[in-house]
């Protein structure tokens, strides 16, 4: 019996002797690498900003009456000329007629008064009568002849209030609803205010720019001797917030005299055509403003930037596949990507996905994303 036991102790034994396998070796992790993409793109500012009407008008009732009928669809965009209102013109149609009767009696009245002059010059060299009497009839003529002159006055003034029973648009334009509806007395002791015309074809977007913006522009302008804003049209570029990117262009027409202190920030203004009426009077508008000459840039994705406590930096992998830890500038963005003006070059692996997994000095398995086609 005691054999077996030993058997069993020293298979034990054995057993106990072997050495514990080593953990497998961890492969690096992967990541996506890209180099960085060339373009040709000027410098650009992006700014908050705000649609406004180039054309504005209220429409008014210039006389005191009824209002007869309103004669155009609320919201529709109505043309130059086109009939909008028409207050009762009865009473100007009366003013007119006695007008016109006034004119025609005192029309004769100068008639008279010229022949009676005429026959008193003529007995006058005769010395039929006193130079007195000649005079007499100077006087009547030019009072007739003043008298008719108001009188025309008075009927031109009648015949502009029975105009203005008609209203029409100023130009042409998108109207607003009615303030006032038929049957109501309108511009009595005051101009009553029917309703707004906005002009829709083209339209301004107004943005601030910071001083410090402002002051770098005008370096720009210096060293690189660029045309200003009172020289040339400069472009601008307008986004809505359902809009990708920047798809009105118009140019920056007008910049304000000088900065407002208490915001620091410079008033700018842009023409915009509106041939599709996508834009609207007071939205907000995401602008864009070229500076400069487009020159070659370098371009990476912005997923691959990351910042610190020391600024902006981007992980690169070099050709033994170890992570460099590399501190860039970053410039403006566009369509995703960031302009990296200083700290890569275009022989860069720049990692893109899989940052959190990298560590500056250890080795990773770099796998090449998709490039970015260059656009010049």
């Amino acid at each position: 019996m005691a054999r077996p036991i030993s058997l069993c102790v020293l298979v034990a034994a054995l057993a106990g002797c072997r050495q514990p396998a080593p953990p497998p070796e961890i492969p690096p992790p992967k990541v996506t690498v890209t180099h960085p993409t060339q373009r040709s793109l000027a410098a650009h500012k992006d700014y908050p900003g705000r649609i406004e009407p180039v054309e504005r008008v209220e429409i008014r009732a210039r006389v005191k009456g009824y209002l007869k009928s309103v004669k155009f669809k609320e919201g529709a965009e109505v043309k130059k000329g086109d009939l909008l209102y028409e207050i009762d013109p009865r009473t100007f149609e009366a003013d007119v007629s006695k007008a016109e009767g006034e004119v025609t009696r005192l029309k004769a009245q100068v008639e008279q008064a010229t022949t009676e002059l005429e026959r008193t010059r003529k007995l006058r060299r005769g010395d039929a009568v006193s130079q007195e009497e000649y005079e007499n009839r100077v006087t009547a003529r030019e009072t007739a002849r003043a008298s008719l002159a108001a009188a025309e006055a008075a009927l031109n003034s009648a015949r502009l209030e029975l105009s203005f029973t008609k209203i029409t648009a100023p130009h042409d334009g998108r109207v607003d609803r009615t303030l006032v509806t038929e049957g109501n007395l309108v511009g009595q002791g005051e101009a009553t205010l029917l309703t707004t015309i906005v002009r829709m074809d083209v339209m301004y977007v107004y943005f601030d720019v910071p001083e410090r913006d402002f002051l770098e522009y005008n370096r720009r302008i210096r060293e690189e001797k660029l045309l200003s804003a009172s020289e040339a049209k400069l472009p601008v570029y307008v986004g809505l917030q359902n809009e990708e990117g920047f798809p009105h262009q118009g140019v920056i027409d007008f910049r304000a005299n000088a900065l407002d202190p208490e915001t620091g920030t410079v008033r700018i203004r842009g023409e915009l055509p509106n041939g599709d009426r996508s834009l609207v009077p007071g939205l907000f508008a995401r602008v864009r403003v070229p500076i400069g000459e487009p020159r070659p840039r370098l371009l990476v994705p912005e997923q691959a930037l990351q910042t610190d406590q020391r600024g902006q930096y981007l992980l690169v992998a070099r050709q033994d596949d170890t992570v460099e830890y590399r501190p860039v500038t970053v410039g403006d963005t566009t369509d995703g990507l960031a302009v990296i003006e200083k700290g890569v070059g275009p022989e860069d692996r720049v990692i893109v996905n899989g940052v959190q997994r990298a560590r500056p000095g250890a080795k990773v398995a770099p796998e090449d994303a998709p490039q970015t086609a260059s656009r010049e």
